[in-house]
């Protein structure tokens, strides 16, 4: 399987995913989808999974079939479903991480494939009288390619079941047909497990980190844009705090050695439009915050304007300047975002205030009238000028939240 490749095209982002699909989205897309999501009860359920079978002896002779029969006693079926139910909902939630986050947890069969080319290698080296720089002997040899050739295929058997569940991958049909032991899988999976809890460790940690990097140099204190806020560029915010040499920032710096470049031909969803195909530079790494914290790197470089939304308090790129909501999708069964439910509710506040507006003007009209017919009468103007001084406070107050309706409208109507 070949890797996610990251590539940029101004203020869009493109993954080249499986060595061939080409998915777009807006700069930012994975670190604010990092910061939104709570994987820590993922990380808490595999923990769970690895209690469970950790120190349970696999049966040398157990087939697949045998322990598919007993779902909650197999290995390989919890982890598969355990990576079916997590992709499933960061696949909806964050369509952009999913798509690097999917070739890292099912990376095994690609980093054995590696370790078989490797020890094969070194083999024909030694059959072609060639030096060995392994410093193994050929027997040694044999036996790491052996089992790197077998961790290759219990990997490969475990990443497609993982794709397929609850069904059954076509590559396992075989082995289902042959009747051949499933220990090795059975170990596999315990493997994919523990990179899987790796994996959202170090996704957690970074959510903390890149947190506080954006609060240093992309939105101010009072959720505006930095530049709007400050009249700071997120770009020379950036350049303080590597001259600074800032811990968090050195941190993910240091990462950066871990990237490796491609170039790849891109189709129309970036670089040169009008020819449909260009080449491009893409990025790559084993090492997942590094590819974010790139991404980062870019985000002030482009000075990309960020906010905080004033209805889910999570960040967003604003369309204006006066944008104070995002498009994330907050009810999830009519389909209405921030913007949609901040507008309804704002047009709800207007109505109430315009409802409680008509009652107090109505009603100082009505006073003010029997005033104006009571000539000469001082006390019934001094009881109108403190009816009206506490319609007024009683308005503010419900405007405000502070007292009911059915309060405001006993103040308001209360005779003198």
């Amino acid at each position: 399987m070949d890797q996610a490749y990251l590539y940029f095209d101004d203020k869009n982002e493109i993954f080249s995913v499986h060595g061939s699909a080409q998915h777009e989205y807006p700069l930012g897309a994975l670190v604010f989808e990092l910061l939104d999501l709570d994987l820590e009860v993922y990380l808490t359920h595999a923990r769970i999974l690895l209690e469970q079978f950790r120190n349970v002896e696999f049966s040398e002779k157990q087939t697949i079939p045998e322990s598919l029969a007993h779902p909650d006693e197999c290995v390989y079926y919890q982890v598969a479903s355990f990576y079916h139910t997590m992709s499933e909902a960061i696949r909806k939630e964050a369509p952009a991480l999913f798509d690097l986050l999917e070739s890292f947890c099912l990376s095994a069969c690609r980093k054995f494939q590696r370790q078989m080319d490797y020890y094969s290698h070194a083999l024909r080296q030694i059959q072609l009288g060639g030096p060995n720089d392994t410093q193994l002997s050929a027997d040694d040899l044999y036996r790491q390619l052996r089992h790197s050739g077998n961790l290759t295929i219990t990997s490969e058997l475990m990443e497609n079941f993982c794709r397929t569940f609850p069904e059954t991958p076509a590559t396992m049909k075989q082995y289902i047909e042959d009747g051949i032991p499933d220990v090795s899988l059975c170990r596999t999976a315990l493997m994919f497990l523990e990179d899987f809890i790796s994996t959202l460790k170090n996704l957690i940690e970074a959510s903390e980190d890149f947190r506080t990097l954006a609060q240093a140099t992309l939105v101010s204190d009072n959720g505006r844009p930095m530049m709007e806020a400050r009249g700071q560029a997120p770009g020379s915010l950036l350049a303080s705090l590597a001259q600074n040499q800032d811990a968090v920032y050195s941190k993910y710096h240091q990462m950066e050695n871990d990237i490796h470049i491609q170039t790849r031909l891109l189709t129309s969803g970036g670089g040169n439009r009008k020819s449909g195909i260009s080449a491009a530079v893409f990025f790559a790494s084993d090492n997942l915050p590094a590819l974010i914290f790139l991404e980062y790197i870019q985000m002030c470089s482009a000075n990309l304007s960020v906010a905080v939304c004033e209805h889910c308090g999570r960040l967003f790129v604003p369309f204006g300047k006066h944008a104070k909501y995002c498009d994330r999708v907050w009810d999830k069964t009519s389909g209405a975002t921030c913007k949609d439910v901040a507008a309804k509710l704002a047009y709800a506040e207007s109505l109430k205030s315009d409802r409680a507006k008509e009652l107090y003007n109505k009603t100082r009209n009505r006073n003010q009238m029997r005033c104006s017919r009571a000539i000469g009468n001082a006390k019934m103007k001094r009881d109108y000028e403190v009816w009206r001084d506490h319609a007024r406070l009683a308005l503010a107050k419900y405007r405000r939240g502070e007292i009911t309706w059915e309060l405001y409208e006993e103040i308001i109507t209360q005779s003198f």
